[in-house]
């Protein structure tokens, strides 16, 4: 997938950082057969206390593995799940379970009395 510029936030030989359109900061792993060049094992010779200090918030927190995702906490899609959630009058597919369940309950026993009348047919 070809990414704009502005969108890759940060990169490293494991993991990519993205920014969508909507300000959620993600991050996707790179392949696993990907070789690592020898940065990193250098990296923990020059400074070998670095993952103790790494940041654990913010960017840092995706590429240590704490977090997948950070999302904006004024997000308009998360508002507008809040609304439905509040409004009395919002129904969705979850509030029909139940009467999901029953009709196909109901049309289970149908088709078992239809196989009884059937056997009782060939008898």
């Amino acid at each position: 997938m070809s990414l704009q510029p502005n969108y890759i936030v940060s990169q490293s030989s494991k993991k990519t950082v993205l920014r969508n359109f909507e300000g959620v900061i993600t991050s996707y792993p790179e392949p696993e057969n990907y070789k690592e060049d020898t940065a990193d094992e250098y990296f923990s010779l020059v400074y070998p206390d670095y993952l103790k200090k790494a940041a654990k918030v913010g960017i840092a927190s995706i590429m240590n593995d704490q977090v997948q995702s950070l999302i904006p906490s004024d997000l308009e899609r998360m508002k507008k799940r809040e609304q439905y959630q509040t409004d009395p009058t919002h129904s969705s597919l979850k509030n029909k379970r139940e009467k999901r369940d029953e009709l196909k309950e109901k049309k289970f026993q149908s088709q078992i009395q239809k196989m009884d009348g059937s056997v009782k047919k060939d008898e």
